[in-house]
């Protein structure tokens, strides 16, 4: 398992922004900063998006990724921009060796263990997971070639133990922590819950 894999394995929930605009960084970045949050995923279908991305990849105590990346030219600059892994919900030959090249972890959803395991994926993304079977298709996965997965998909706080608890599951994203938008004493508050999944 790669470094940045293993780091986000060890956090569990990566928060996911994906509603806040550019000129909101600097209160994002504070509330990480006082929530202690080590991990981020940027949502690169907001037109803030990549710009979020740099700016919190600026970071020196923040992993910062780049979610929701549907084609090449969005992965491209994602990494350029500073993204550090790659949540797709696609599952992109080319964007995962690109991905590969720049030595970027990349998490692509596929329904077909042999092409996982083809392109020597070890961890995929499973989004929304629900939608593709939960839990039953996790373990269905795992058996067929050993795969581990991050979650995401309509995923609330109160979900959180039902997927994390799985052994096959390394983490999860979502927003469910940004829910309350600019309070961000609200905001902080609920950063700060994801962190009782952190692992020793």
């Amino acid at each position: 398992m790669d470094t940045t894999t293993f780091t986000l394995s060890k956090v569990r929930c990566i928060p996911m922004v994906k509603l806040y605009t550019l000129d909101q960084a600097p209160k994002l970045i504070q509330a990480c900063k006082d929530s202690g949050v080590r991990a981020v995923n940027v949502s690169q279908q907001s037109s803030d998006g990549p710009g979020l991305l740099k700016t919190l990849a600026q970071e020196q105590d923040l992993l910062v990724g780049a979610g929701n990346v549907q084609t090449y030219d969005q992965a491209e600059r994602a990494i350029k921009a500073g993204a550090a892994f790659v949540f797709s919900p696609l599952f992109d030959e080319r964007m995962i060796e690109f991905c590969h090249s720049r030595s970027v972890p990349i998490y692509p959803v596929t329904t077909q263990a042999n092409l996982a395991s083809l392109h020597k994926l070890q961890v995929l993304g499973c989004y929304p997971v629900e939608e593709l079977g939960g839990l039953g298709f996790i373990d269905r996965m795992a058996a067929e070639g050993g795969f581990s997965f991050f979650v995401a998909g309509h995923i609330d706080e109160s979900m959180m133990n039902h997927y994390l608890d799985n052994p096959h599951v390394l983490g999860m994203t979502g927003s469910w922590m940004f829910k309350d938008a600019e309070n961000w004493k609200a905001v902080t508050e609920a950063l700060i819950r994801t962190k009782q999944y952190w692992l020793s």
